[in-house]
């Protein structure tokens, strides 16, 4: 099994914050209250077409559980100034900084989405990240808890087992927001890979005979098609 290692940047900080964890374990509140059916019990009436929700799709799962998280280290307090910029404190009296600031030139070409500020911000990490050789890490916003944040962290990919420091994580927030941003939020998803090459190629197949056959032998069960037929499971500890 391949291990990914996440290691404290300086002595103090196993004592002062808490540690990245598998993203199995920190599963959006929306995705836990879900129901698995849009009714209250399992129905395919009249057309035979089960009535599930998100909650029984497996790649919706499999993408919230890949990885790993990194998780907030303190409440923040978000507030608006008189003169439209945002101020941002956190409430954790610890002896690192938690958040810096990137210019505003720096993205000043990007597409940032009107519901967002166009001054980025940076959640500091303390880890430094490690993958065997060959593997590779996608730092992304964790899919799926989008609705639950007032911030969205900007996505990229780095060498990690040829990349010497810690990982910084950019990030915007909602012009809307003002409030805290609770201690523990979950703020970067890691997904670590192995690095190959690949080449695209076009084939025209558009009759799929025998991929329409065992879709419609899976059918002969109301649920768990996919899962039971062609899922792999993944493990992420």
């Amino acid at each position: 099994m391949k291990k990914i290692q996440f290691i404290p940047i300086t002595e103090d900080v196993l004592e002062l914050f808490d540690p990245p964890v598998p993203a199995k374990s920190v599963l959006p509140e929306w995705y836990n209250k879900q129901t698995p059916y849009t009714s209250e019990k399992l129905s395919g009436i009249p057309n035979g077409i089960p009535n599930l929700t998100v909650k029984k799709c497996m790649p919706v799962l499999d993408d919230m559980t890949a990885g790993y998280i990194i998780k907030l280290n303190s409440d923040l307090i978000i507030e608006k100034q008189a003169d439209g910029n945002v101020a941002i404190a956190a409430t954790y009296l610890c002896n690192k900084e938690l958040i810096s600031t990137h210019s505003t030139a720096q993205i000043s070409h990007f597409p940032v989405p009107p519901e967002y500020s166009i001054h980025p911000f940076k959640f500091n990490n303390f880890w430094r990240i490690k993958t065997p050789k060959g593997y590779s890490c996608l730092f992304r916003h964790p899919f799926y808890h989008t609705t639950d944040q007032p911030f969205y962290s900007l996505s990229g990919l780095v060498d990690t087992d040829q990349h010497p420091v810690n990982v910084n994580f950019p990030f915007l927030l909602r012009n809307d927001f003002e409030g805290v941003i609770p201690y523990g939020t979950p703020i970067i998803q890691i997904i670590p890979f192995k690095r190959q090459e690949w080449e695209m190629e076009i084939i025209n197949d558009e009759d799929n005979v025998a991929g329409d056959l065992e879709w419609n032998k899976a059918t002969k069960k109301a649920m768990h098609r996919y899962k039971d037929n062609w899922r792999s499971l993944k493990s992420w500890k």
